[in-house]
């Protein structure tokens, strides 16, 4: 295959020679670098809000409500230079949940956190994972009423209570880090970088992240990461 280049005076042809084999084997080369790129664009997906303009409810979310009849409001506050998602209390919306997901799917093996700070009302709040619709997720609950993390499952607008820990002792005026961990049925939640609770569950198998809040609760959040399982994927490379 005899290449061509243009200059200003017109066509000129050089003597250097591709083969069609290797020419082929370069465009291969190229998609797979574009793939490689776009899989890990969609499987890491990190929200700090600081782009998104003040009051704005910020793209890339679907909002949606469990338990009450809708969402409620969202929308950007900023503490200085930090900016945060806030959702605001509403009073008729007691129990319900708020929920705000990201669209982009999440790894089948994968971990979420969020800074949340709960600051009215109910004081509830934390992360949702393996959202498929608003009757069917996995939920990790910070109650600071109560004290008290859980972990559930809902399945067609039935929530299961798959492990609790009370009796937290946890300042209710501060930021708080909720982490999860999915590794096929294997569930682990840990608050402030402290394993708290374990549990086996694979009724939900795949779907979105993002976070929630009761709906008489004004809670916020910051520093969102959703991103694949690493021990996973290492296991993976070794054809496991």
């Amino acid at each position: 295959m005899k290449a061509t280049r243009v200059s200003p005076h017109g066509k000129f042809r050089y003597n250097d020679r591709v083969s069609m084999a290797q020419y082929r084997a370069l465009i291969v080369v190229a998609a797979g670098l574009v793939h490689s790129l776009t899989v890990v664009s969609a499987q890491l997906s990190i929200r700090t809000f600081d782009d998104d303009a003040i009051g704005s409810t910020p793209p890339g979310l679907t909002f949606s409500a469990a338990r009450q009849p809708n969402p409620g409001r969202w929308f950007v506050r900023a503490d200085g230079a930090n900016h945060y998602l806030t959702h605001v209390a509403d009073s008729a919306a007691p129990g319900g949940f708020a929920m705000a997901v990201l669209d982009a799917p999440h790894p089948l093996h994968m971990r979420a956190s969020v800074r949340l700070k709960l600051t009215d009302g109910e004081r509830v709040g934390g992360l949702v994972w393996r959202y498929q619709d608003a009757e069917n997720f996995y939920l990790a609950a910070l109650d600071l009423r109560v004290q008290q993390l859980s972990l559930y499952r809902v399945v067609r607008g039935n929530r299961i209570t798959l492990d609790q820990e009370d009796e937290l002792e946890l300042d209710v005026s501060a930021w708080h880090t909720v982490r999860i961990v999915q590794d096929d049925d294997d569930v682990q939640v840990s608050l402030g970088g402290i394993g708290v609770m374990r549990a086996r569950d694979r009724v939900v198998t795949d779907g979105r992240a993002g976070v929630w809040s009761g709906g008489g609760a004004t809670a916020w959040f910051d520093d969102l990461r959703v991103e694949p399982e690493p021990d996973r994927d290492r296991d993976r490379g070794r054809g496991r």
